[in-house]
């Protein structure tokens, strides 16, 4: 494909321009189906820069965001620039779609893949069907069955619950998506369902765990991934996407939160008077749920079979320094075990990547989950369609602070990792060298 630049000279080496403007075009639309896989901006980015520099073209300017991405590449002699650009709709996350075209990046610049199949392999991944270990919709109740358990709903009627709301919350949105309405009334209108399903449940005298059964439905809907890629894209020095993301992520957490108050002003106007607690999960049932839990919407987001178990394993592990820093682990708000939990899964994540080849958020998007403090969103709305204002601010206030807390450890964790990864390889190029 070329060998890469020099880059003393700073200029790439010569090329034809058709040969330029198929790598281009192949680069522009691997990295619009990375960015609309939910990474974040910087490690697309990066990616990128990385594969047009092993190709020989080094110089090209490249410019993304969450709605485009745009590369250019002009060297000395060229009355325009060639440029590429592609429009970026970033919907669910489809993880075997940023897999793939990463691999397929790898593959063109070792020179194991002739372009033109790669580029043929490219177009065939965007419109694949959806390749997880199994359906998706089976793996969304999967995934709400855990989050239950995490949240001590090994109550059957509250399980059946959980799963009824979660089977009437999914064609509303996909309702609202085919109207052509911004995701965000989908996800007020989610949550609102999610909420109001078992809170008339229980007004007419069904016997179940109210905040299991709804915080236990919601968790795959909680802004976890926004939250990684806003802050990955902060320590790449990429202010706007960390910005965006950062917004999308709260005003995602906001509109949950308003449905949630929605569904619970239901249940209080019915005269519903629920104490919220998730102080007695035991810590082996809350492992095991979270586990379960975040297994089930890897699966649902597609991820790659051999990026499951590792994903899984960092999970646990980043809930298991909360559980043994404070007792009850599930419930308490205490920020500190949080900010070193976080800080240990974006580690983990940064490592794992480095040894798998791929990218830092597939594994922390999901892994994190588990920090995310949805009971205490949940409790805050509660109190407020209490009209409790009082338990409504300590809770909404418990929530701000550990949500901070998991975004700084994240970004130490991340930082950390990766520098231990550069390091790692660094000494071992050198003793391969010296070999």
């Amino acid at each position: 494909m070329g060998e890469a630049p020099d880059d003393s000279s700073g200029v790439d080496p010569p090329a034809p321009r058709a040969d330029i403007a198929v790598l281009l075009a192949f680069a522009a639309d691997a990295g619009k189906q990375m960015l609309e896989s939910s990474t974040s901006v910087s490690e697309t980015l990066d990616r990128l820069r990385r594969f047009l520099s092993a190709v020989g073209l080094g110089s090209s300017a490249l410019d993304a965001t969450m709605s485009s991405l745009i590369i250019s590449h002009w060297r000395p002699g060229q009355a325009v620039p060639i440029t590429m650009m592609r429009e970026v709709s970033v919907t669910s996350p489809r993880l075997e779609r940023l897999a793939g075209a990463d691999a397929l990046l790898d593959q063109v610049e070792d020179g194991s893949l002739e372009l033109a199949e790669a580029v043929r392999r490219l177009g065939a991944l965007e419109h694949a069907p959806s390749a997880g270990l199994f359906d998706a919709r089976l793996a969304v109740p999967l995934s709400v069955l855990g989050w239950v358990v995490f949240l001590d709903g090994l109550d059957p009627l509250t399980l059946v619950v959980a799963l009824a709301a979660t089977a009437c919350a999914l064609p509303a949105d996909r309702l609202v998506r085919r109207l052509g309405l911004p995701r965000l009334a989908a996800t007020f209108l989610v949550a609102t369902l999610l909420a109001a399903i078992p809170n008339l449940l229980a007004a007419v005298g069904v016997s179940l765990l109210l905040g299991p059964a709804i915080v236990g439905a919601l968790f795959p809907h909680l802004p976890g991934r926004a939250l990684v890629s806003s802050v990955i894209d902060g320590l790449a020095n990429a202010p706007l996407s960390s910005i965006s993301r950062g917004i999308r992520a709260v005003a995602t957490a906001g509109f949950l939160a308003l449905g949630m108050l929605l569904g619970n002003s239901i249940g209080a106007g019915l005269g519903l008077d629920y104490t919220p607690d998730s102080t007695s999960t035991p810590i082996a049932q809350a492992l095991v749920g979270a586990s379960v839990g975040v297994f089930g919407l890897a699966v649902a987001w597609a991820m790659p079979r051999r990026q499951l178990l590792p994903t899984v394993a960092i999970s646990a592990a980043g809930w298991a320094v909360v559980a043994g820093s404070t007792d009850p682990p599930v419930g308490r708000n205490d920020w500190p075990p949080y900010l070193v939990a976080a800080g240990l899964v974006g580690c983990a994540g940064a490592l794992a990547s480095a040894w798998q080849r791929s990218s830092a958020s597939i594994y922390t998007g999901v892994a994190i989950l588990p920090l995310v403090p949805g009971f205490p969103l949940y409790s805050g709305m509660l109190a407020l369609a209490q009209s409790d204002r009082g338990a409504a601010a300590s809770a909404l206030s418990d929530t701000a602070v550990t949500a901070l807390a998991i975004a700084i450890g994240l970004a130490i964790g991340l930082a950390l990792g990766r520098n231990t990864a550069t390091i790692a390889c660094r000494i071992v190029n050198r003793h391969h060298h010296s070999n």
